[in-house]
């Protein structure tokens, strides 16, 4: 009998055996899959924590970057990026097992293991210690690069023990900002260069002998420093590099030989990676060319001292430095020659002898070296001469002329040089003037540039002169000369034009509007060009000996070398004095300026920095560099300006308000815009408004900036050179060209770059006195009547009593994390030492 099968719609008893062994054959393949899907989940769990920790650890070092570096820096930058990625094995070993962020899953610090600045991950061990990619300091390297590695990443149910391990990396770079927002409407013309070069020319020709550039020295990158630059300025030097192709600086000694200094916003040609082209500053191939074509060059970024004009238009109008050239030829019985001219400070130890830029009248001592040649004969005289013929017998004055139009002295009895001893005898006698009041020493008035001498010389007994009234037992003016370094004339006193334009030696005083930044200039001279050897060289001048580097003999090959010191260097020491900023008064330097059209006005603006259009470096890239005044702040705006913001250039203000300035900084430091005080110090505590630049201001226990002398460990919580970011004291100003400011209309210039400043003292000058009696800035703390150094609120030693105006005194520094906004990074690390670019920690990877 046939069987049946199953009614329609039932399943045969065997299918259902067949389900339940599938079911059971694919039940560990699900859970498997459903395994890997949650280890692969957990193991991105752990990736993107850990990529949390290194993220957090390169941010939270790049965030407490310090200049000027130091070990301290340092150990906090390693100190902070370990505590902020957690437990962790270190390259030496260490387990930390504090700090933040640890990681999930349970998993151990010495299952994490962190490389700082190294080329290579961890696989099983370190291939090299931390720091050795970029080597040595980090701070110096601005760069921070952290590489984490999660070794056996914890599995669910120990499965799959082949998953790889974990690595994951973050980098910071400390660049320099792109745009900024903040800023306060203060703008100065640029105090500190990109590149600068010493010019010698023939200032009778106008034509150059040697171009050598400076190099910036007694920063972190060149710790090396000139000895004898006054504290607070920046050091730079002509003399080349050690190891380096370069040379002095070769001259062919011209009778006025001037020496020029040039300084740019622009690098030098071919410096820097990739090398620097035009607009820069151009060194080579000068020789023979003129003066006035070489500070003309590069589209106007050059800036020449002592010149007219600025930019493409300046002419020079001297030497900032003088060489006299002196005559080597015989006298016989004919005129006195002058030989070596000698200016030195001895008698006044706080005035420069060649140059000044002080805002006061100081001296400087004359030395004249006489050649008689056979004028006065032999001694014992000859008979029928009753009286030994000795340097009394010789009278040498002075004319001063100065390029302000004022002159002091005219060969008078009151101008005498005298000799050190009146009974010499010999053909070569030396005269200077002795600072009483028959022989003063030189006047030299401030601000008036050029202060040249001419010589007036009449000399009694000589009885072999060619002159018979030279014989003669009176001084007369039958037997006289007067000498500028090229003529001699014998009636005819030299016109004042021509005493200038020829002296028979010269100081120079600046001031803020003729020579900027430029405060203090020494020439080297290595008499026969072997430089190997110091028996020959000559540093600045020495009165004993009388060698001089600015005397030397006409004609002859010497080679120079030329120190430079620079106000608005950045500050390296909290014990240097301060740099002033005049907010008032004429051009002057510097400037205020409209930088936020939403806000009314100046006062506001200083309380609460530009807050729109963001600004940034001009790129020198478009022609016009500016648009024009009108509709400046429109936007958008016809090309080559289509892509600001942030905007590249600047519009002057018309009016500058002593009042709103000084209420404006009450306001932002106090509070108080009208009768601010003083903060109270608060031991341990800082306070806000306080001045917490100089140790001896406060009792506050952390370090602020550049404690002199301490090392780490020596205070507690020594950290060093650091200012807070929120201190109202720190502000960043605008950096203009030189050619900024020149008349009080609307104006609109490139924006050069930008410059941390902390503010230790403002105050109003009236009538050579304090408007008021002192400074407005009440927080005079640590003041010990002491200029020279940085205490307190007192200004610094060149402040100009003589004008009415408003000025802000302070501190260039470079700050990592400029205040209040920047638009990012730049691409270009940050350059302390060499650049005032604020500088923001950026993260790159």
């Amino acid at each position: 009998m046939t069987g049946e099968g199953p009614a329609a719609g039932e399943h045969h008893p065997h299918e259902r055996g067949q389900v339940v062994v599938l079911v059971a054959l694919l039940l560990p393949v699900l859970l498997g899959l459903g395994l890997i899907v949650i280890t692969v989940g957990n193991w991105f769990v752990h990736a993107r924590h850990l990529q949390t920790k290194v993220d957090a650890a390169a941010l939270a070092g790049g965030g407490v970057w310090g200049f000027p570096c130091g070990p301290d820096v340092d150990a906090r930058i390693e100190s902070l990026a370990r505590t902020f990625v957690g437990p962790h094995t270190a390259a030496t070993g260490t387990v930390y097992a504090g700090g933040f962020n640890p990681q999930v899953g349970g998993v151990r610090a010495d299952q994490v293991f962190v490389a700082l600045n190294q080329a290579a991950w961890w696989s099983g061990a370190f291939a090299a210690g931390d720091f050795t990619d970029p080597a040595g300091s980090v701070c110096e390297a601005k760069v921070l690069d952290v590489k984490a590695t999660e070794n056996d990443t914890p599995l669910v149910f120990g499965l799959l023990p082949f998953w790889p391990d974990i690595k994951r990396k973050a980098r910071v770079e400390i660049q320099e900002v792109e745009g900024l927002t903040g800023l306060l409407p203060i703008a100065v013309r640029l105090p500190q260069p990109l590149s600068a070069a010493a010019a010698f020319y023939d200032e009778a020709t106008r034509r150059i002998l040697d171009v050598e550039p400076f190099r910036q020295v007694c920063t972190q990158a060149v710790p090396s420093c000139l000895f004898g630059v006054p504290p607070g300025l920046a050091q730079w030097t002509t003399e080349p590099a050690p190891g380096s192709s370069d040379s002095w600086a070769v001259v062919d000694v011209a009778p006025t030989t001037g020496v020029v200094v040039a300084t740019s916003f622009r690098p030098a040609c071919g410096t820097g990676t990739p090398p620097a082209g035009q607009p820069c500053l151009d060194g080579s191939g000068w020789a023979g060319r003129s003066i006035d074509d070489f500070c003309r060059q590069a589209s106007g970024v050059v800036q020449c001292y002592d010149a007219d004009g600025s930019g493409s238009t300046q002419t020079v109008r001297s030497g900032v430095h003088f060489i006299r050239g002196y005559g080597s030829g015989a006298t016989g019985t004919g005129p006195p020659q002058v030989r070596n001219v000698v200016l030195d400070s001895t008698p006044a130890p706080s005035c420069g002898a060649y140059f000044n830029a002080v805002p006061r009248q100081c001296s400087a001592r004359l030395s004249v070296e006489l050649d008689l040649g056979e004028l006065l004969g032999s001694y014992p005289p000859p008979a029928g001469n009753t009286a030994p013929l000795k340097a009394s017998d010789v009278q040498v004055r002075y004319r001063l002329v100065r390029a302000d139009g004022t002159s002091f002295c005219n060969y008078g009895s009151t101008c005498n040089l005298l000799p050190p001893n009146p009974d010499a005898t010999g053909s070569a006698v030396r005269f200077w003037t002795t600072g009483d009041a028959s022989s003063p020493h030189l006047p030299l008035r401030a601000g008036s540039q050029g202060n040249a001498v001419a010589l007036e010389i009449r000399v009694r007994n000589a009885v072999n002169a060619s002159n018979p009234a030279c014989a003669g037992s009176s001084f007369d003016d039958a037997c006289r000369w007067y000498h500028t370094a090229t003529a001699i004339s014998t009636s005819v006193p030299p016109t004042d034009a021509e005493i200038l334009a020829a002296p028979i030696q010269r100081s120079f005083m600046g001031d803020l509007d003729r020579t900027g930044p430029v405060k203090w200039l020494r020439l080297t001279v290595d008499q026969d060009c072997d430089l190997g050897t110091l028996s020959d060289r000559v540093i600045g001048g020495d009165p004993t000996t009388g060698a001089d580097a600015a005397s030397q003999p006409a004609g002859s090959r010497r080679c120079y070398v030329v120190d430079l010191g620079m106000a608005g260097g950045l500050a390296r020491d909290q014990d240097e004095p301060p740099i002033a900023l005049n907010l008032g008064s004429g051009s002057s330097q510097r400037a205020l300026i409209d930088c936020d059209p939403t806000i009314p006005n100046l006062k506001s603006e200083i309380v609460s920095g530009c807050r729109w259009p963001s600004y940034a470096a001009n790129k020198f890239d478009t022609a016009p560099l500016c648009p024009g005044t009108a509709g400046f702040f429109d936007v958008p705006k016809p090309a080559p300006f289509d892509a600001w913001p942030p905007f590249r250039c600047v519009l002057t203000q018309t009016t500058a308000a002593a009042n709103q300035i000084v209420q404006g900084f009450n306001e932002r430091i106090f509070g108080d815009a009208n009768n601010p005080r003083c903060p109270s110090d608060l031991a341990g505590q800082w306070v806000r408004g306080r001045n917490y630049w100089h140790r001896d201001n406060n009792d506050y226990d952390q370090p602020t900036f550049a404690w002199d002398g301490d090392t780490p460990g020596n205070r507690t919580d020594d950290w060093g050179n650091e200012l807070r970011d929120d201190d109202p004291r720190l502000v960043t100003l605008f950096f203009t060209t030189y050619d900024s400011f020149a008349s009080p209309g609307n104006e609109v210039y490139p924006v050069v770059g930008f410059g941390n400043f902390y503010v230790t003292g403002y105050g109003r000058t009236q009538n050579g006195s304090w408007q008021g009696g002192g400074p407005d800035d009440p927080c005079s703390e640590g003041n010990d009547g002491d200029l020279t150094n940085g205490n307190g609120n007192e200004p610094p030693p060149d402040l100009d009593f003589s004008r009415n105006t408003t000025w802000v005194w302070g501190h260039f520094v470079n700050d990592v994390q400029p205040s209040p906004f920047t638009t990012g990074g730049s691409g270009v690390l940050c350059n302390p030492g060499a650049s005032f670019q604020p500088c923001v920690a950026v993260l790159v990877e």
